[in-house]
């Protein structure tokens, strides 16, 4: 049995900081690709509409193929340093939500 599975993060950047902290993103995106063969699936996305008072959510997809790959991606320098940007600079307006998930059922693609 597969021990796969996926994590669903939530990200509330406080009103014009959702391209800041994408661009942040997307440097850990770049370590993860890198160094990290555990982490199967890293996608950065940012709702299509925006709040009425601006603000913008970002969604995370993640796989891992293992609980030891999350823990290894959690605890990397590179994630843990963007965790601490965003607290240093102020960049939320409310902690991440976090969904660790398993398929049951449906599909994932067509192709």
């Amino acid at each position: 049995m597969s021990q796969e599975f996926t994590v669903i993060a939530v990200l509330y950047p406080k009103k014009g900081e959702t391209d800041k902290v994408v661009n942040l993103l997307n440097g850990v995106a770049e370590h993860v690709r890198a160094n990290e063969p555990g982490t199967l699936k890293y996608e950065v996305n940012r709702v299509t509409r925006p709040a009425k008072d601006g603000t913008e959510d970002i969604v995370m997809v993640e796989r891992y193929k293992d609980q030891q790959s999350l823990k290894i991606h959690g605890s990397s320098k590179e994630f843990t340093a963007f965790q601490k940007k965003l607290g240093d600079e102020g960049l939320m307006r409310a902690p991440m939500l976090l969904k660790m998930v398993k398929e049951a059922g449906g599909f994932a693609s067509k192709l």
